[in-house]
């Protein structure tokens, strides 16, 4: 499914109450996502290392048609790394959440960009996933889509050529983390939607190597 479909798909989105969602009298709503993940030996077949999902909760305010809204919405994200040629690859599955027609998750209403910057923000904030790195701002070219069935759907993946800040490694024998530095990146972000969830994928590789073929594969490999 285009990244656009999607998103009109859960703007008008009617369900107050949906799986996965407790509502309160006094405005407040919890939605909880089922994790999703790519099978250790789908990950160690394709060389990359990885852990299982772990869990964060995004809280926001929100004014849904005259009323103030607390949503509480908690995501599952798990990050993988190929110790061969430095791509990762993050799947994150996160609350559908809509309130009175209204998607009240963020993740969910980013464009690709700010979807995968918010979301490595979330992660690296957290500790989730080993990953140190931060998407450049406003320097993402695009560089076209691929297609690739994830979860039986048709997911397009949108391909973007930027930076990644990430964090180079200390000496032999330093303390601390070493300084930062700009890495020409391909970025590969799509999302689809399963069951009451919507399954985030982002991922990554430096320009100077090959291996867009493996990352995609990866994805093709989610469970949910």
């Amino acid at each position: 499914m285009h990244r656009r479909e999607l998103l009109a798909a859960v703007a008008v989105s009617a369900s107050t109450a949906v799986a996965g969602c407790t509502g309160t009298e006094n405005g407040s709503y919890e939605f909880d996502a089922e994790p999703a993940h790519v099978p250790p030996a789908a990950a160690s077949e394709a060389g990359y290392e990885g852990k299982a999902p772990e869990s964060f909760t995004l809280e926001q305010e929100f004014d849904v048609v005259g009323v103030n809204a607390q949503v509480s919405a908690t995501t599952w994200a798990a990050g993988y790394e190929s110790p061969d040629d430095g791509s990762v690859l993050f799947v994150a599955s996160t609350p559908d959440a809509s309130v009175a027609g209204q998607s009240v998750n963020p993740l969910v209403r980013a464009d690709d960009t700010e979807m995968a910057r918010r979301l490595l923000t979330q992660l690296n904030r957290r500790g989730i996933g080993g990953n140190n790195a931060e998407i450049g701002t406003g320097n993402a070219e695009n560089r076209g889509t691929r297609t690739r069935a994830v979860l039986g759907e048709n997911a397009e993946i949108s391909v973007l050529e930027t930076t990644v800040e990430t964090e180079a490694e200390s000496g032999a024998g330093n303390e601390g983390s070493g300084a930062a530095e700009d890495v020409p990146a391909y970025l590969y972000v799509g999302a689809v939607p399963h069951r009451e969830d919507v399954i985030a994928l982002v991922g990554m590789h430096p320009t100077a190597v090959d291996a867009a073929e493996p990352l995609l594969s990866m994805m093709e490999r989610v469970e949910h």
